[in-house]
């Protein structure tokens, strides 16, 4: 194992993927068709687990994931800047080389997280010329959602909300991924299934969200806050996400006193937002806490090994995942609640949990991991 890797940063990307992992599954990947049962307790048993999975990891495994993302830019840059390396291109070499990931994911799932990484990890390479200050303002800029409080303003200055969203394509998407044969789904998408994705994520606002959260990260790490500011850091950390959380549920309460069906939809959905980036910080600042007064004796270093496989497991989530669910595979759809379904998960995550402690004994580095690292550093003429 690598001495310089910082194992608390691991077990949160393990923490991150298994959110992931999860919720995917209870979504059948795609399919949100409920199964041909109809026992009536199993049926409020499944919409429990439903509703309790998404309070629970919904939009704060993104966060995470995606602030960790930005948070291993600036270990790698400062790493080869302190070995003298440029960086710059290799970056962006690099984040190509990501695309081609996501290709491969694409192949069995279109709703994937890798090639907005990929595309949006390009503004990575302004971190090394912004200051600390320019950085954190920039980035609570961009995860404050700037459009949609725009849209919001437009209320009051031109009594209409303006809306931004982009209508989908139109696509018969349960029809191909529940009977569609694996030729049929792959072209889905390839074709109509990443365009789909990419609306759902304007939408979302996650082209703010993205961004925003890597440069959180590369603050985090540009400042040692993991590894050397001191505990009262954190704690204050932990106080303003609990007053972010309390806030937007209050202005939630506020904003159901106008009439006004789109200023309050598009309210809730951008306190929503607040509201998830709000429990992500809280989480991971009470992680850092009981990591740090625990010495790292505390139940999340399971997920280290999990995490340090971060590509090589989100990839066979979806290979997995979609194998089980889909038309094409075993299509449990049919017959899998979300409890069951859970139970699925679970299993499916312990033996993710376990190859990766078995892979990392006898190898540095997972399988695609150590495939991107090589590609990264192959030498180019006009690069070195």
């Amino acid at each position: 194992m690598n001495k310089n890797r910082i194992v608390l940063i691991d077990a949160l990307r393990g923490i991150a993927l298994a959110g992931i992992l999860l919720l995917h599954h209870i979504e059948h990947f795609g399919i949100y068709l409920k199964p041909t049962y109809t026992i009536p307790w199993l049926k409020t048993l499944d919409k429990w687990v439903w509703d309790t999975l998404f309070l629970l990891f919904s939009g704060k495994s993104f966060a995470l994931f995606s602030l960790l993302f930005g948070l291993s830019y600036w270990i790698l840059y400062s790493n080869r800047k302190a070995a003298g390396d440029r960086y710059f291109f290799r970056h962006i070499w690099r984040m190509v080389l990501l695309l081609g990931f996501a290709l491969i994911h694409m192949i069995f799932q279109g709703g994937e997280i890798l090639s907005k990484y990929a595309i949006f990890g390009l503004t990575l390479i302004i971190i090394p010329f912004l200051k600390n200050r320019t950085l954190l303002f920039l980035s609570l800029l961009l995860l404050l959602d700037p459009l949609r409080i725009y849209g919001l303003i437009c209320h009051f200055i031109e009594g209409a909300v303006i809306n931004f969203k982009v209508p989908y394509p139109k696509a018969k998407t349960q029809e191909i991924l529940t009977t569609g044969t694996f030729w049929d789904v792959l072209e889905y998408n390839f074709t109509m299934g990443w365009k789909r994705s990419y609306v759902w994520y304007i939408n979302a606002g996650r082209m703010f969200t993205i961004p925003g959260l890597f440069f959180l990260g590369a603050y985090l790490s540009k400042t040692k806050a993991f590894t050397q500011k001191s505990l009262k850091f954190w704690y204050s950390v932990l106080c303003f996400s609990s007053v972010i959380w309390l806030l937007t549920g209050l202005g939630t309460r506020l904003g159901e006193l106008t009439n006004t069906p789109n200023f309050i939809k598009t309210l809730n959905a951008l306190l929503d937002t607040y509201t998830k980036f709000a429990i992500m910080l809280f989480v991971v600042s009470l992680i850092v806490i009981l990591w740090r007064q625990h010495k790292g004796q505390v139940w999340i270093s399971r997920f280290a090994t999990f995490g340090r496989m971060g590509l090589t497991n989100y990839i066979l989530i979806a290979v997995i995942g979609t194998f089980m669910y889909y038309g094409w595979g075993l299509g449990l759809y049919r017959y899998c609640g979300s409890a069951l379904t859970l139970c699925i998960a679970i299993v499916i995550l312990i033996l993710q949990m376990r190859f990766s402690s078995w892979w990392l004994k006898h190898h540095t580095y997972g399988p695609l991991e150590k495939l991107w690292r090589k590609l990264t550093w192959i030498k180019f003429k006009k690069l070195t």
